[in-house]
């Protein structure tokens, strides 16, 4: 089966080495411009690996330069390009999302999910169509973690594994297609963090779909306001490999 990547990332990395284990054959990965590169969180240099392992690797924002790639399948991991539908009308593509669906959908997953604090929290993988986090769903899996002392990075690795789990079970077949289904609620970015994540937890008890807004850099601030226990929390989710809390 020949495969394309797409995708930039340590999450990336993690599930190109593991294909080429399974000696799948890799015909592309497509990653970022350098100036993209730079501000990726959790980015991760693909090229001499790419070059090591005989890869082409393709760093352009430029979708028409793998248009004509032969391949059998895409996946698009730890990547939060919007595939095009002319894209998408060629190509088969798998994509994960860092949340259970279609419960939890939206931006900035993991952040989310660490806010939460439940000591539970899952990722995704999903055939992507042209629509945000609608395709059906191919796989899910859980995980869990200490409340109290899961940095950022722990919960992330925890996050990036249960994922290559799930690439593993549908690279070998193992999975059952699942209807997705439209979120009930909403979230504005312009709501304080604190409030979006009551709303997260309150969608979460009650079985609610939720869509969740993306984060800036300037959403790791502080605010003295909030009580101390999730000013905790906060500082746990917004650290590294993310932007780091500020005051």
């Amino acid at each position: 089966m020949k495969i394309g990547i797409i995708g930039n990332t340590n999450l990336t990395y993690k599930v190109v080495d593991f294909l080429i284990k399974e000696k799948g054959d890799i015909r592309y990965v497509f990653g970022l411009p350098e100036d993209k590169l730079k501000i990726k969180v959790n980015s991760c240099d693909l090229s001499s690996f790419c070059q090591k392992e005989k890869i082409k690797f393709i760093d352009s924002n430029n979708w028409s330069d793998i248009m004509n790639e032969k391949v059998d399948i895409v996946y698009e991991i730890g990547d939060s390009r919007i595939v095009p539908l002319d894209f998408l009308k060629k190509n088969q593509v798998i994509g994960n999302h860092g949340a259970i669906l279609p419960n939890v959908q939206g931006a900035a997953s993991l952040v989310w999910g660490r806010l939460l604090n439940s000591g539970t929290w899952g990722v995704s993988l999903m055939d992507l169509n042209e629509k945000v986090d609608s395709g059906d769903i191919l796989m899910t899996k859980s995980i869990f973690y200490d409340k109290d002392s899961t940095s950022m990075q722990e919960f992330v690795e925890k996050c990036d594994n249960a994922t290559i789990d799930c690439v593993r079970s549908y690279h070998h077949n193992d999975f059952v297609n699942k209807k997705n289904e439209p979120w009930s609620v909403k979230v504005s970015p312009s709501q304080n963090t604190s409030t979006i994540v009551d709303i997260l937890r309150f969608c979460v008890k009650k079985n609610i779909n939720v869509y969740l807004p993306p984060r800036k850099p300037s959403d790791a601030q502080v605010c003295l306001k909030w009580e101390q226990d999730f000013i905790n929390i906060f500082k746990k989710a917004n650290d590294y490999p993310y932007p780091k809390y500020f005051v």
